[in-house]
């Protein structure tokens, strides 16, 4: 078996990511949150569409390298070039994030998504379903109550996803 083949599981998990890339922004942007938001000029209402429709070719382009067999093509480089198509993606959200001070950037705004809250208290039972998390144990020695923005609870969630793929999965 060659490590195109070797590779399969890897390809379906990185397939479920960019697909998840081009969906996740439609489902989260394409709504009275952002798009269609009665308070968002419309210059960057423009702007999020355009942004949210321009994932779809790079979605496209990531699976031909992902599912295309070249050969006398060392096939593992095709993995490697999808990755830097993904951590560009995330490294694109990350620089976004931690600049936000320089446009007067929020991750949310009124009317927005709403957070997924992640509870640490000892006395609670543990409570995964919705956007409220418990965890019956407390955080460094103290009940402790974490709000996380639903795009970065997602993106974080995928890039952690696709880490552990390419350390526990992948064959090169």
């Amino acid at each position: 078996m060659d490590l195109y083949d070797q590779n399969f599981i890897t390809r379906v998990i990185f397939t479920i990511a960019s697909i998840a890339i081009a969906v996740g922004p439609t489902i989260a942007d394409f709504n009275k949150t952002h798009a269609t938001h009665p308070d968002w000029p419309g210059h960057a209402r423009f702007h999020v569409v355009w942004q949210v429709l321009g994932f779809y070719p790079s979605a496209i382009i990531a699976l031909i390298i992902l599912w295309s067999r070249i050969p006398d093509f060392h096939y593992p480089y095709q993995l490697y070039i999808w990755m830097i198509y993904f951590f560009g993606f995330y490294g694109t959200f990350l620089i976004t994030l931690f600049s936000m001070k320089i446009f007067d950037g929020t991750l949310s705004d009124k009317g927005g998504r709403i957070p997924f809250t992640f509870t640490f208290d000892r006395s609670s039972s543990l409570r995964l379903k919705g956007k409220n998390k418990v965890f019956p144990f407390n955080l460094f020695g103290q009940e402790k109550m974490i709000k996380v923005d639903e795009n970065l609870f997602n993106v974080t969630t995928m890039a952690l996803i696709v880490i552990l793929t390419i350390i526990f999965v992948m064959k090169a």
